[in-house]
């Protein structure tokens, strides 16, 4: 258990997150701060006494939960693989939890992958899963044995053939690449995580259309107990997610700012906000341009519109004499209140 004398965050030491978790914190404005590149240890300056902890992601559900971290970030398989959970077995939009180990972002929109069954490109007749039961009964009197999947996920796979209506078969733990399980007899088929299905391809192995056992991607956890108990783990729990919910949002908007030419302010406005795409979240923020004397009376306007909309709205504004027209990414948009905060608050309320 941790001693509480410093809150910790267990972020991926190795493999495909550790860098883009990195990146994507330091987006954030949570910019981790190593200064020595073997070193297991570090900080985040935007989070007083917070330590980071580098380990292997599959650790990192491990550490959160037994109360060793109080946060960390990891893939969704492997919170899912301990959890026992398939996401048809959880309510949308509800923080996903088992005892201790809680879900407080379920999607930081980086590590994409799936966990899918795979089956060697000869098995023509095999379609489906439900091809797989009949795969398996010739199995079993051929053979005398089970199908067998190799695996890294025996309880989300075992769930999930159970509900395709497959019951006899075996899931076999491979370590090291789980390709060749098939070519080498160690197993019939697997199951196994694909971001693109580049890998699989080339090992021969196909896909099935309805094999997809649970998508993935990076999430942030954190241990409930720890989070309730210690105000400042919860403090930081609620700083983060407040950042990350504040960068994602801005991520799809964009801040304009034109000059035109008007008798007043607020005809300037009013010419801007009967534009179709340029009202902005709230109306236009208008201000005058110093100009010498004799000159017209120009006005700026800044208005946040969605990044979708910016050709169009650009033409808008030209369309009524704007000029000198500007455009700049949002860095973070934070609205009233953060749901993502109220729903952790909640949560660990109860």
């Amino acid at each position: 258990m941790n001693d509480k004398q410093t809150i910790r965050i267990a972020l991926a030491s190795k493999g495909e997150l550790e860098q883009p978790t990195l990146d994507f914190l330091a987006k954030c404005g949570l910019a981790v701060s190593k200064t020595n590149p073997r070193q297991y240890i570090a900080t985040i300056p935007a989070l007083p006494g917070v330590e980071v902890i580098f380990q292997r992601p599959p650790d990192i559900v491990t550490l959160v939960r037994e109360g060793d971290a109080d946060l960390g970030i990891t893939g969704y398989d492997l919170v899912a693989e301990a959890i026992g959970l398939l996401d048809e077995d959880i309510e949308p939009g509800k923080l996903r939890e088992d005892g201790d180990l809680l879900v407080l972002h379920e999607a930081l929109g980086y590590g994409k992958c799936a966990l899918v069954l795979a089956v060697p490109e000869q098995w023509l007749d095999v379609e489906t899963t439900a091809d797989l039961i009949g795969v398996a009964a010739y199995t079993r009197e051929k053979h005398a044995r089970s199908l067998r999947v190799a695996t890294k996920y025996p309880s989300l796979v075992r769930a999930f053939l159970y509900r395709k209506g497959l019951t006899s078969f075996n899931t076999v733990a491979a370590s090291g690449a789980l390709e060749a399980a098939p070519t080498t007899g160690i197993a019939d088929l697997i199951a196994d995580i694909s971001a693109s299905g580049t890998t699989l391809r080339e090992n021969r192995l196909r896909v099935l259309p309805d094999g997809t056992v649970v998508k993935a991607q990076a999430v942030l956890i954190g241990n409930k107990r720890n989070l309730r108990q210690h105000e400042q783990a919860l403090a930081a729990a609620c700083t983060m997610l407040e950042l990350i919910e504040a960068y994602q949002k801005a991520r799809q908007y964009t801040t304009l700012t034109a000059n035109l030419a008007a008798e007043s302010a607020s005809a300037a406005a009013a010419a801007i906000s009967s534009l179709p795409d340029c009202g902005g979240l709230l109306g236009p923020t208008v201000s005058s341009v110093y100009q010498q004397a004799g000159g017209s009376t120009w006005y700026t306007a800044s208005i946040v519109i969605e990044s979708s909309k910016l050709v169009a709205a650009v033409q808008q504004l030209r369309s009524v004499g704007s000029h000198s027209i500007t455009a700049a990414p949002v860095g973070y948009l934070f609205g009233e209140s953060s749901p993502l905060v109220e729903r952790l608050l909640a949560r660990v309320k109860k």
